[in-house]
């Protein structure tokens, strides 16, 4: 295949998100999408218009003899979020490539399942940012290691971006989706952000672009008006959105929820393009799988976005039904396992270390400042301390203003919709930092008074900045961690800033839909409970072999071994 990228090169590892570099490249690449999204859309200055885009037809087949015959069955692989660290991004895609994948299902039924036809990937196909360099390493060197060549029959590739993918305009993912003919082993087809194939016995499969916030442009639009205008009366959509819309409006608030609902577009394309022949909703943005199925079972909406990138919970979720009827089925990790690994950000400074810098930059400002108002951490005691550092605070316009915008700051992180917890849970927060902060400066002054140090005192200085900074990065970032675990646990909140900084590579998933000669669809969730961390590179691999495979400790432990996460859940034609 052209362009295939070369070896050897550094598996990348999970992105840490906590990383303050990290968070100052995401915010600024944050700030720009948002501010110039709207004004600079790729999807309005691409000369292709909708009058110039066909649809794709799956319906037929050529032979090796090139006789053309109807396809009676196909297979397709939905894979959302990847791009992330190696051993999560290559398990699913090594996984995914093999010719035949036998898994079992919870209960003790095997099935034999085969390599899709076509893949979609689902969005956000690389973290954090988009850039050539970060897909060649991140997206294209796994699946090029899994699947860097096909002889014969060759699958079909089509990709939708999510906003990770947005953030440069969507100039990258162009450039490796849209204006080339191959994606290792994969055909390339599309030449926009967006795409209409059909499929065998009346399914069509849809992909949307809805840029940075849940947008679809007129000429998407008309795109879509013009495939359902070709669709037949018993057509069925399987519809492929970067985001939930159906979880983003069942999380907010009623008056919120219904807002929501009247302004969506994609309630818009389902209901009014679509007029109701959605029969499979499929979406990522959240790394785990969540399924809500109608109460006939005639509809499922699944969220399935655990193709590389770290775990988001499950537990935090509402668990009634949506606004449509539609009841939660299953979820991966299942809730118990999901409230368990956020106990683990017990452990945020070991899992986020240099997030430490910026706390420990906090501690030291703020102790700096109140040194510098004179303020002796020596009087009385503990207790009075409280009242000497209030003193402090408001007798120095720095120390003052340090304070004010820590406090702030901390406001603005804190994630609800809701005033009242806005404040406690921000106010709470900033109070355990500023506290500890006041703590390390009081035991510092008990250290210098054992010492018979003078109190502003070289010795005494030195010591307490340096305790400062360090105390700052352990135990800042330990209180940071126990602020997400109360919030999470306790009240459903901070669902991606308590699981981004674990970078959990585990539980992962993608699914295999299976048109069948019957017309239904049945659906198959193969998940991985844990990615094998050790791999085995085969030198002399043939080219359509897997570069790499399990070593041997990964092969024997049961948990890397792909199952199904429930049984197959199956839609009927009718």
């Amino acid at each position: 295949m052209p362009g295939t990228p070369q070896f050897p090169y550094a598996p990348a590892r999970m992105v840490r998100w906590y990383g303050p570099l990290q968070l100052l490249q995401t915010g600024r690449r944050v700030w720009l999408s948002t501010i110039l999204g709207a004004d600079f859309d790729r999807r309005q200055i691409d000369p292709r218009t909708s009058e110039a885009y066909a649809r794709f037809d799956f319906t037929t087949r050529t032979l090796v003899t090139g006789e053309v015959v109807a396809r009676e069955e196909i297979v397709l692989d939905y894979i959302a979020d990847t791009g992330d660290g190696w051993d999560s991004t290559y398990a699913i895609a090594y996984t995914a490539t093999r010719p035949e994948l036998r898994v079992d299902a919870p209960d003790g039924a095997t099935h034999l399942t085969r390599r899709g036809d076509i893949l979609v990937l689902g969005g956000d196909e690389v973290y954090p940012t988009p850039s050539r360099a970060a897909y060649e390493q991140r997206l294209v060197m796994p699946y090029h290691a899994a699947m860097g060549w096909t002889e014969t029959e060759h699958p079909t590739l089509f990709a939708i971006p999510g906003n990770h993918d947005w953030y440069d305009n969507l100039a990258a993912w162009s450039r490796l989706f849209t204006d080339k003919p191959w994606f290792c082993g994969w055909r390339l087809g599309q030449r926009r952000s967006y795409f209409a194939a059909r499929l065998p016995h009346d399914w069509w499969i849809i992909g949307t672009d809805t840029q940075l916030g849940a947008d679809i442009d007129a000429t998407q639009v008309a795109y879509f008006t013009g495939i359902a205008a070709q669709m037949g009366p018993d057509a069925r959509v399987i519809l492929c959105t970067a985001e939930p819309h159906w979880v983003y409006e069942h999380e907010a608030d009623p008056d919120e929820r219904a807002r929501m609902r009247r302004d969506s577009n994609l309630v818009f394309l389902e209901e009014t393009i679509f007029k109701g022949r959605v029969r499979l909703n499929l979406s990522g943005d959240y790394h785990h799988y969540r399924r809500h199925a109608s109460p006939d079972d005639r509809s499922q909406k699944i969220t399935a976005g655990s193709g590389g990138a770290f775990l988001h919970p499950t537990h935090s979720f509402k668990q009634t039904p949506l606004v449509t009827g539609h009841a939660l089925r299953c979820s991966y990790p299942d809730l118990a396992t999901s409230r368990r690994l956020t106990w683990r950000d017990l452990l945020f400074v070991y899992h986020s270390p240099s997030f430490g810098l910026l706390t420990g930059l906090l501690y030291l400002l703020v102790g700096w400042n109140l040194l510098g108002a004179r303020h002796d951490f020596q009087v009385g005691g503990l207790g009075s301390t409280a009242e000497e550092f209030i003193a402090a605070a408001l007798s120095s316009p720095s120390a003052f203003s340090t304070i004010l915008v820590a406090i702030v700051g901390f406001f603005i992180f804190t994630d609800t919709h809701r005033a009242w917890y806005r404040f406690a849970g921000g106010l709470t927060h900033a109070l355990a930092h500023l506290g500890a902060a006041v703590a390390i400066g009081w035991l510092m002054s008990r250290v210098a008074i054992a010492a018979g140090w003078s109190f502003g005192g070289l010795p005494h200085l030195g010591l307490t900045l340096i305790a400062l900074f360090v105390g700052g990065w352990i135990v800042g970032a330990q209180i940071m961690g126990l602020y997400l675990l109360v919030s999470l646990n306790g009240f459903g909140r901070h669902t991606t800033e308590a699981y981004s900084g674990l970078g959990i590579r585990d539980y992962k998933l993608f699914l295999r839909i299976a048109v069948g000669r019957d017309g239904g669809l049945t659906i198959y969730p193969i998940g991985l409970d844990r990615v094998p961390r050790r791999w085995r590179e085969i030198h002399d691999a043939p080219r359509d072999q897997p570069r790499f495979v399990p070593g041997e400790r990964d092969l024997a432990d049961p948990r890397t071994r792909p199952r199904l996460v429930e049984p197959p859940i199956v839609v009927r034609p009718d």
